[in-house]
């Protein structure tokens, strides 16, 4: 029986533009999400997405550390 494993898709962006921009790619993001998700949960291989979202969001500081490095809490 193979083993349950968890997964995660970040996308670090630099937008240089007006919110409206950035609404408009946040939009853009969840429906490919959507899209990615409908397409994949009916394919076989066990692969069931539990959430997704697209928040966009104002950038404080400049440094991004690696992603085996983020605690996600409940």
């Amino acid at each position: 029986m193979a083993k349950k494993m968890r997964g995660i898709a970040v996308f670090d962006l630099e937008i240089d533009g007006s919110y409206t921009v950035v609404a408009e790619l946040e939009k853009s993001l969840n429906q490919w999400a959507m899209d990615w998700q409908s397409k994949h949960d009916d394919e076989k291989g066990g692969i069931k997405v539990i959430t997704m979202q697209a928040a966009l969001q104002e950038r404080r500081g400049s440094k991004t550390g690696p992603i085996d490095k983020i605690v996600f809490r409940n």
